[in-house]
């Protein structure tokens, strides 16, 4: 990409990184990012039930058991067999539809241009400097004088090493440490920046994504037990596991399943702009965390039920005939 050059509150003739971008290298040598991240959240779902399963079988962790198996044998209306039928096909279509969301739109990570994209955000930084003087006059702060006594404090005080005094002058005093720039920008701006692009802005994204599903996966679901029609012809399938277990956990209507978790976790992921690889941390800890809520244990070192109080005995609760109407967030 061409050189472009900063407006008129960057620093005298600085121009902006050129750069060329090129596909981000595959995690699996025989198979692209993309593919992988349809195919690992399935894998997470399979492989974590067959450990719970295996956990079952063994009468391992007995104590921290939700429910007796009889109970599993007496009380669920639904065959493990058509539980594992549902579910399937589930997964096979939302992989299709993966599949087809990725030809049309060309899903694919590249690299390349993360000094530009680090100049632009120091850029920033830079004329978001500019503001706190301003801010400060408002607040009825004189920023010179404030500026001024802090240059004396940190050239006569012992502390004059520690570099919060010297950042903080800099920012309310635009003329501050002018010496020590870099391109026109100084060190710390450089350094906010960076902190910015490679930490502050992935978390943010991660977090529309995870507020955004899970709002949209509350509100749905709470109307499902809301309207009776609605339970009874898109939720009730799901109910008719009284005693949850870990492959169960996507036992739902087609209809659903498209209404929350494809439509909801693809408006996510669009919202987000998470990247591929991204998209395959959120998607496989969102099904690890689904299979974990429906496991049928409550493991005290189980990190996934450190998350928040809805964990497995919660969510256990709900599925339950006196907790079905009360406890619909999950």
């Amino acid at each position: 990409m061409a050189n472009e050059t900063l407006g008129v509150h960057s620093p005298p003739s600085y121009i902006l990184p050129s750069y060329a971008l090129r596909p981000v290298p595959r995690l699996v040598p025989w198979l692209s990012d993309f593919h992988l991240s349809l195919a690992l959240p399935v894998a997470a779902y399979w492989f974590m039930s067959l450990v719970f399963w295996y956990i079952d079988k063994k009468n391992y962790f007995v104590r921290y058991r939700i429910h007796i198996s009889e109970e599993f044998k007496q009380r669920n209306r639904v065959t493990v067999a058509e539980v594992l039928r549902s579910v399937l096909l589930q997964q096979a279509i939302q992989t299709a539809l993966g599949l087809f969301l990725g030809y049309v739109t060309q899903a694919g990570d590249v690299y390349g241009s993360e000094e530009y994209d680090i100049a632009v955000w120091t850029h920033r930084v830079h004329r978001a400097k500019d503001a706190v003087p301003w801010i400060l006059t408002l607040m009825g702060i004189d920023s010179d004088t404030l500026s001024r006594n802090l240059d004396v404090y940190t050239t006569s005080s012992a502390l004059f090493t520690e570099k919060p005094f010297t950042y903080f002058s800099s920012i309310i005093h635009p003329y501050f440490g002018v010496g020590s720039l870099t391109h026109g920008f100084a060190p710390w701006e450089i350094q906010v920046a960076k902190a910015i692009y490679w930490i502050f802005e992935p978390a943010a994204r991660f977090g529309i994504a995870v507020f955004f599903s899970d709002s949209w996966q509350y509100f749905w679901h709470r109307a499902m037990h809301s309207n009776r029609w609605m339970y009874r012809n898109l939720h009730a399938h799901h109910h008719k596991i009284y005693i949850p277990y870990a492959f169960g956990a996507f036992y739902n209507t087609l209809a659903e399943a498209f209404i929350i978790d494809t439509i909801g976790t693809t408006l996510s992921l669009m919202l987000s702009g998470l990247t591929i690889r991204q998209t395959m941390c959120f998607s496989t800890v969102s099904v690890m965390k689904g299979v974990d809520d429906h496991c049928g244990y409550r493991l005290p070192w189980d990190p996934l039920q450190w998350l928040g109080e809805q964990d497995t005995r919660f969510h256990d609760v709900h599925h339950q005939s006196w907790g079905i109407k009360h406890v619909p967030s999950q």
